[in-house]
């Protein structure tokens, strides 16, 4: 069948809307979902200029999916043709870690949604006319498109009278921020917790603590955008650092804590001198979560003396440590009961409008966009 989706022909290539065909074959274990919103995450800008993934060309990419259920294979048992869902990431459902609800660790996690397509390599999309195929599935969704083809397993099924273009930006990048905080840091009231890079990402973080019945009692947020920090101020934080204007980064960190630095600090920048600092910032036995990567080749050099020293524990975070199942209505009552009012940090475009949408975002202007397809 015919669809829209937008193409990136190849690596540093632009977002490009136009005419798709959805392969008629669908898995036994698909979904079929006609996407209404897609929230645009900086990874997709990311990995549209990966070069050390040339198969994932031209592609669709798009990880925050939400939409209507149009059709499902047969061996799909807890969704139905007319169900709303949230498109999050897939797994296999079977192994260790997916039994433990720790389905972002999956064993076949990077096969299922960096894969360059399905789990055995085909891809749902083509040029129309008999052209070229092009790759799908990127973080098992690609939701970059009107209509796609999903695993059971990437879906979360929610409640028909939220709008799309709220339930959309759930999937990915407010999960990872609030799961980052509640699942990984774990903050108690005596405790001090930063943020650095206050996007959508790190605002999520700090709107989390709202959910909590006696949220940390030093909060602080990094950035260096000035309505940035005013808003993680209004969301809860008690500190905002401009690190344009106070680029030490330790010595900051460590004037606001008396010298004791922070239990738990949280990086979305993905850039390694943050990290470095942010270690060198740690009080003992606290923890650095890294959730942002800045890109799939980037390292950080960590001194074996000073973690050993400090008991610091230097801690990777995918997708929030969250079961979607469970965690994104969590999120969503919590909306409810205005203790998450991420709302706040969404604007719609038009998906043909995908260009301007991340030249917003890039430029600071939208924190969270998110394209609807009607």
């Amino acid at each position: 069948m015919l669809t829209e989706g937008i193409v990136v022909e190849s690596p540093g290539a632009p977002f490009k809307y136009q005419t798709l065909e959805l392969d008629e074959h669908m898995r036994e274990d698909e979904v079929h979902v006609k996407i209404k919103a897609t929230g645009i995450c900086h990874t997709d800008v990311i990995f549209s200029q990966e070069k050390t993934m040339p198969d994932m060309f031209p592609g669709v990419m798009g990880h925050e999916g939400a939409g209507v259920v149009e059709s499902v294979g047969p061996k799909v048992t807890r969704i139905q043709p007319g169900d709303h869902v949230i498109v999050a990431f897939s797994c296999c459902g079977e192994c260790s870690y997916c039994e433990k609800k720790q389905t972002g660790y999956c064993d076949v996690w990077f096969q299922y949604n960096f894969g360059i397509g399905r789990l055995d390599g085909s891809k749902a999309f083509t040029y129309p006319n008999g052209g070229r195929r092009v790759c799908s599935h990127f973080f098992g969704q690609s939701s970059f498109a009107r209509d796609i083809y999903v695993k059971e397993t990437g879906l979360v099924k929610v409640d028909k009278s939220i709008p799309f273009s709220k339930l959309a930006p759930l999937a990915c990048g407010l999960m990872t921020g609030a799961g980052g905080m509640l699942n990984v840091i774990n903050p108690t009231p005596d405790m001090t917790v930063a943020v650095v890079g206050t996007g959508s990402v790190g605002l999520s973080a700090i709107m989390a603590l709202k959910l909590l019945d006696k949220p940390p009692r030093r909060i602080i947020a990094v950035d260096v955008v000035p309505s940035r920090l005013e808003l993680a101020r209004s969301f809860g934080a008690t500190h905002g650092v401009n690190s344009k204007l106070r680029p030490d980064l330790m010595s900051v960190m460590m004037n606001i804590t008396d010298g004791k630095g922070i239990d738990g600090s949280i990086d979305t920048t993905g850039r390694p001198d943050v990290i470095q600092n942010l270690i060198h910032s740690c009080a003992r036995k606290g923890k650095v979560v890294t959730i942002g990567t800045g890109g799939v080749s980037a390292n950080v050099e960590i001194n074996l003396f000073e973690i050993v020293q400090a008991g610091c524990s230097y801690i990777g975070c995918q997708q929030g440590d969250c079961y979607p199942q469970e965690f994104l209505p969590r999120l969503l009552a919590a909306s409810q009961e205005g203790k998450f009012p991420y709302e706040k940090l969404l604007k719609t475009y038009p998906a043909k409008d995908v260009a301007k949408a991340i030249r917003d975002m890039e430029k600071g202007e939208t924190i969270k966009p998110v394209l609807l397809w009607d």
